[in-house]
């Protein structure tokens, strides 16, 4: 099956779409990556996403009908670059409220629209069912970690958010770990520019002590089990810690960069000292934040005594969401398990997602 997935993050710049052949084997899972495309958002609905956990009903319905919008456009280019013909999309839409501990979580996207507009089934809202179920409704991604990359001990994605996933005692176990590229995008917006690149402006400043060891202190780091973070914390604890401090953007860059590293290096090792391993862990290390050279060098460092970060090609590093969500719809329609209870929190595993068929009914082989 050929399955376009979609995936819309935390990071804010764009839809990411990737174009996936799945096969199961005897040994298992298999996918290939036949194509791959970025559309970034325009500036002014970046800043409506950004406030989108704010928006009465009326703004949200509008901010959907926007993304929809963009959605469409997007598929449609990428029909327009590759001849493939496509069995089945798999969207994530965007999150743009995610409070589970309420039994809340919303994405965005019209999956019946998508269907309607390209006569392909659409499986959409992901997360949902598992809230329902009592879970936290994330991370999803620790599926195809479990499936489709269980060569490595982890497998750790440095999105807006940072988050990694593992196995132990023949189960998946996974757990947003904090922040990553949304506060660094955010500071170095003040400085005219949309990302660090490299981590260049992080290199150029100086580590405010002071901020780091309040950010370490958030409560957020000593939940244990499943736990997940959306805008709402972020918001509410993180931004406050920081926009209390006076400081150059590039020493705040500098500190919540090595603050980010520090939590996901206290995370690594917690596992590796769990687990009681003999030798270093293979860490797979891809979104956005792979990049970040600064960053990774730190990371590298901190971790070398029981750890190796692995960076695949910049392909995977770019669309590994987006490709294993088309897994989780594949998943779907095969009715398999595709969200793992052991990672979310949930009362059991399930087979998530809604699966709309357009008029022009289609069959899967």
């Amino acid at each position: 099956m050929t399955v376009l997935g979609l995936m819309s993050g935390t990071s804010f710049d764009g839809l990411d779409l990737c174009v996936v052949r799945f096969n199961r084997t005897q040994e298992g899972y298999r996918y290939e990556i036949k194509h791959s495309f970025h559309c970034a958002y325009p500036e002014k609905f970046v800043s409506q996403l950004k406030r989108a956990h704010l928006a009465s009903e009326t703004e949200m319905l509008a901010l959907e009908e926007s993304f929809d919008a963009i959605t469409i456009s997007a598929i449609k280019e990428l029909f327009e670059r590759y001849d493939e013909k496509i069995d089945l999309i798999s969207s994530h839409g965007h999150t743009t409220l995610h409070q589970p501990e309420r039994g809340i979580t919303r994405q965005i996207g019209n999956g019946k629209l998508l269907s309607e507009t390209f006569k392909i089934p659409v499986v959409y809202d992901f997360r949902s069912s598992d809230v329902a179920l009592g879970g936290q409704g994330a991370p999803l991604v620790p599926i195809g970690d479990h499936l489709l990359f269980h060569d490595y001990d982890i497998c750790l994605n440095l999105g807006g958010i940072s988050n990694l996933s593992y196995s132990f005692e023949s189960k998946r176990h996974a757990f947003d770990v904090g922040m990553f590229n949304t506060p660094i995008n955010e500071l170095v917006e003040l400085l005219g520019y949309y990302y660090d690149k490299d981590g260049g402006i992080a290199a150029s400043g100086s580590l405010i002590k002071s901020l780091f060891e309040r950010l370490n202190t958030l409560e957020f780091y000593a939940i244990q089990g499943a736990k997940s973070l959306g805008k709402e914390w972020y918001y509410s604890y993180y931004v406050k810690e920081v926009e209390a401090v006076k400081a150059s953007p590039e020493d705040l860059v500098r500190t919540v960069t090595e603050h980010n590293v520090y939590q996901i290096t206290r995370a690594i090792r917690e596992i590796y000292n769990h687990q009681k391993a003999t030798e270093k862990l293979k860490v797979l290390v891809t979104g956005g934040g792979a990049h970040n050279r600064f960053a990774m060098q730190l990371l590298q460092s901190q971790t070398q005594s029981f750890a190796s970060m692995i960076i695949p090609d910049p392909q995977l590093v770019d669309y590994k969401e987006a490709l294993v969500f088309a897994f989780m719809g594949y998943l779907r329609v095969h009715n398999e398990i595709n969200v793992y209870s052991s990672v979310t929190g949930a009362s059991s595993d399930s087979c998530a997602g809604t699966l709309i068929q357009p008029n022009e009914q289609r069959t899967f082989s």
